[in-house]
């Protein structure tokens, strides 16, 4: 769990409430895959494991070098697309999307890039997370694994949250390909010693692939690897600094591009390639993801990220062990 900056604030009954997480998402695993092939709690479906090179700007201001951004080296990295649901389902399904990004150490004489450099960048094709509190996450997670939806709007709506549910399923979409759309942090990290930071990935390349009427159940993967049998794909990586007004542990609000814009601090360049394979699928499920892989220029802020990284340690331990699987981090 990370150290508390004082830019944090923890929540009452936090350390419970992710606990209690854990437990549930645990035990929901253990019921709904079979030994050897247990999937994330989160995000389970990969639609694809990509090589990418994470190139930084070359003339950055002084005070944007800040760790990852200090010098404009170009690093190797593992870029995963997947679909948001707890569940294995088709791509055609309305879902919110992700991209994990998994930075790999400059190529050196020691170092030949294959070595983790100990930072990952974690987005969601949505500027907020709705149950942007740990206490809201909790409930959802709780009524919808142990109890009934019906229950959490009953709650939410007495609680006055009704709003969040409804932005919540307002972060289902269906776009013709995971290279096309935007992404975003949703939770604030730091960015040197005690500046909040949001990040964003922005799409620069327009993706070969075309949704049709009559997609499958992975039509993105075979829309992204249509584009990538040719053609190479790339976004800017974006940094957004928290104002006055823009909260740290309530992800559910937005911070206005309009108050605070974004600004490039890198290329993400994702070159053509065949990732359509056993190999790969099975780097996929080895390797792990998460906003606590990060350096501590860039440490997660946030109670939201504070539950994310233990229960992803936890849960991560659990699958890889479950699985006799080598965890790679």
């Amino acid at each position: 769990m990370t150290k508390l900056n004082s830019l944090e604030k923890r929540e009452p009954a936090e350390a419970a409430n992710i606990a209690e997480m854990t437990d549930i998402l645990r035990r929901k695993m253990e019921r709904d895959y079979e030994k050897g092939d247990t999937r994330r709690d989160a995000h389970p479906k990969t639609v694809a494991l990509l090589k990418g090179s994470f190139r930084i700007e070359p003339d950055l201001p002084r005070e944007l070098k800040v760790g990852v951004f200090a010098k404009p080296v170009s690093h190797d990295c593992w870029v995963r697309f997947s679909n948001s649901s707890g569940k294995i389902q088709s791509d055609a399904v309305k879902d919110a999307r992700g991209i994990a990004i998994k930075l790999m150490a400059p190529k050196t004489k020691a170092k030949n890039g294959d070595v983790p450099l100990g930072q990952d960048f974690v987005l969601l094709s949505s500027p907020v997370m709705p149950l942007g509190t740990v206490a809201m996450f909790r409930d959802a997670v709780y009524y919808t694994i142990e109890s009934t939806p019906v229950l959490m709007a009953a709650k939410f709506f007495m609680m006055g949250k009704a709003g969040a549910l409804l932005a919540l399923l307002g972060l289902r979409i269906s776009p013709d390909s995971l290279l096309d759309i935007r992404y975003w942090s949703t939770t604030p990290y730091l960015f040197g010693k005690q500046r909040a930071v949001k990040y964003s990935l922005l799409p620069t390349s327009k993706s070969a692939g075309k949704k049709t009427d009559s997609n499958g159940e992975d039509y993105l993967a075979e829309n992204m690897q249509a584009h990538l049998n040719r053609h190479a794909a790339s976004f800017d990586f974006c940094m957004q600094m928290q104002k006055d007004g823009m909260p740290i542990e309530d992800a559910g609000v937005l911070w206005d591009e309009q108050e605070s814009p974004f600004i490039k601090l890198a290329t993400l360049h994702i070159p053509a390639q065949k990732f359509r394979n056993k190999e790969r699928f099975e780097l996929a499920e080895a390797l792990s993801f998460s906003p606590g892989n990060a350096l501590p220029e860039h440490a997660p802020l946030g109670g939201l990220n504070r539950a994310r990284i233990a229960i992803y340690k936890a849960l991560s331990k659990f699958r890889h062990q479950r699985d006799s699987r080598d965890n790679l981090e």
